[in-house]
């Protein structure tokens, strides 16, 4: 009984304790409970500005790193799209590939305000990274090869002002090259070809399964509009005028140097039966010669721009588009004089004369110049399967050209707006041949404009005893970590076979300091380990078939972005002898957009 009446006196008096407890804390409670939705507010806000500054970073990013400006307002514009037309800061991230977006917000306090704190601002920040297509073949302003022009002809040498980089060249030993689509996918156009013989990767029943019919796409990339001013494209030899691979089936000899407008200085050596800087080598690949009814008409145009990356959202832009009608003989001295006597105004036109041809054969041509308002990617689109208009499908040479420069002469006939929106294939289009053929930019600064392969390009290599080396793909350091995907196709055709190797950027940094790269693999002809990232190939081996080389690139690797001539991974081919026709594919693996922070 002792025991009870104590333990109550005790519940009693704890009780009180706590009652007294209670009513001196209860301000300070009352004030953290109240802070405490405060607090909860800040965290809401926060949130909901981590998502804004999250989309607006990965919206913006895609134009890094040549367009800051354009990422900005993008950035700006997704952020006001999110509720936040202010309080946005958008800089470069640590990388110049990277897009950080903060954004803050100032949020009225309902309690903190009886402590003194009338708003507390919140600011979160969204930084994102972005390894776009990357650039293949090319940091230069010309890309293939760049014999002279005649002094009628734009250039007569190498563009000035070209990127820092010791491989930017005259002589990089190879051409552009497209082939007709009814050309055997064998003769090693991967892309633009229909048509399939048995035992070819990517084939099936005699169809190809990778025919791309919008052809081939290269990227003109201007990196300042302000310097480049107008960019005049020029494309060597872009017409199919058959001439062999050697330029054998040329005529012996030309009459005289000065033969028209366009060779005014040159022509016994521009015009040569053999196998010299001129000859692109027009030929019919597979067959002894042309067929008659196979004639190869190749297509150019220009598009802008596209935000989405993908070149067929780019706008056709203005006159920069072109057609050529094939020529399946080759040109004759008499189509290429201008006068009765060479070289002699007074002897009177000659009748026979194709102006035509003259401007386009072994001579550089003026596609159109354009000024960019912008900095970024256009897309010279390549390829042969779009007709030609009515006006030149008429038997024999006597209009190759297609466009909507009504000050050139030349530019008869309105441009054809297929070459464009055509989509798919004209299966009516036929055409058996591989063109060769080279484009350059010519502006006032060579340094700021720069003409690349897109993804996938097909090269000729025509040569004796070549060792080429020409720049694969741009890798720029936001790559570290990920690697390349390289395939080539139908390698050493025309050979006796030699060694394909991919080499690191000059200015790689990191372990690829070294200057070579470790821990490639390969897969196809030559499957596992490649020691020194080298693959040996063979006609016998490689004819019509796909190698695939895995190059790492280590999470250390950095190198000089702020160079257009730096970042790139070469390629070095070494043949005994090659008159090759090979497909070349390089992407960079691994998510293009994604979040660092």
């Amino acid at each position: 009984m002792t025991r009870f009446f104590r333990s109550r006196r005790f519940g009693v008096d704890d009780a009180g304790a706590i009652a007294v407890l209670v009513a001196i804390l209860a301000p300070a409670l009352l004030a953290v409970a109240a802070f405490s939705v405060d607090v909860a507010r800040w965290y809401v806000e926060g949130v909901r500005l981590q998502k804004a500054a999250d989309a607006a970073a990965l919206a913006g990013v895609v134009f890094m790193p040549q367009d800051l400006p354009t990422a900005t307002s993008t950035a700006l514009r997704v952020a006001a799209m999110n509720g936040f037309t202010s309080g946005v800061t958008v800089t470069q991230g640590s990388r110049p590939s990277q897009l950080q977006v903060t954004i803050a917000s100032r949020v009225s306090n309902s309690f903190a305000v009886l402590m003194g704190i009338p708003y507390t601002t919140v600011a979160r920040t969204g930084i994102s990274d972005y390894t776009g297509p990357a650039p293949m073949g090319s940091p230069c302003n010309v890309y293939g090869n760049e014999p002279a022009g005649s002094p009628g002809a734009g250039p007569t040498s190498v563009l000035p002002g070209t990127p820092v980089n010791p491989f930017c060249t005259t002589s990089p030993l190879y051409w552009g090259n497209i082939e007709g689509p009814n050309t055997d996918k064998v003769q090693g156009d991967r892309y633009m070809n229909r048509t399939c013989s048995s035992n070819v990767d990517g084939c099936t029943g005699g169809v190809n399964d990778e025919f791309k019919p919008a052809g081939y796409f290269y990227i003109v990339r201007v990196l300042n509009p302000a310097r480049t001013g107008p960019i005049t494209l020029q494309l060597y030899d872009p017409a199919w005028d058959y001439t062999s691979v050697d330029c054998s089936s040329l005529p012996s000899s030309m009459p005289s140097n000065n033969m028209n407008q366009y060779a005014t200085t040159d022509a016994q050596t521009r015009y040569r039966n053999s196998l010299n800087s001129f000859c692109s080598g027009d030929y019919a690949p597979g067959l002894g010669s042309a067929d008659p009814n196979e004639r190869v008409d190749t297509s150019f145009a220009l598009r802008a721009p596209a935000i989405s990356g993908n070149p067929l959202d780019g706008a056709p832009v203005g006159n920069c588009s072109a057609q050529f009608k094939g020529q399946t003989t080759a040109p004759t001295a008499t189509q290429l004089q201008q006068y009765r006597t060479a070289g002699s105004p007074a002897s009177g036109a000659n009748p026979l004369y194709n102006q035509d041809l003259s401007a386009t054969f072994h001579s550089w041509f003026a596609l159109c110049t354009f000024t960019p308002t912008a900095a970024g990617d256009y897309y010279l689109q390549v390829r042969t399967n779009v007709a030609l208009p009515s006006a030149l499908t008429q038997t024999g040479a006597t209009k190759l050209i297609a466009c909507s420069d009504t000050t050139n002469a030349l530019c008869t006939v309105p441009p054809n707006g297929a070459v464009t929106s055509q989509l798919g294939d004209d299966t009516s289009v036929h055409g058996h041949g591989a063109n060769q053929w080279a484009v350059r930019a010519v502006s006032l600064d060579g340094t700021q404009v720069s003409v690349a392969g897109y993804e996938r390009m097909a090269i000729d290599i025509n040569a004796s005893n070549p060792t080429t080396t020409f720049n694969l793909i741009r890798a720029i350091p936001a790559a570290a970590g990920k690697f390349i995907k390289f395939d080539f196709f139908d390698a050493a055709d025309g050979s006796s076979g030699g060694t394909v190797q991919v080499l690191p950027p000059t200015d790689a940094t990191g372990t690829l300091a070294s200057g070579s790269i470790t821990g490639c693999t390969g897969s196809g002809v030559v499957s596992g380990t490649l020691a020194g990232c080298s693959v040996t190939v063979s006609p016998s081996a490689n004819n019509g078939k796909i190698q695939n080389v895995n190059v790492p690139i280590p999470s250390d690797y950095s190198c000089n972005y702020a160079s257009p001539g730096g970042c790139w991974f070469r390629v070095v081919i070494r043949y005994s002898q090659a008159t090759d026709v090979t497909t070349w594919t390089a992407t960079i693996q691994g998510d293009p957009v994604r979040l660092v922070k």
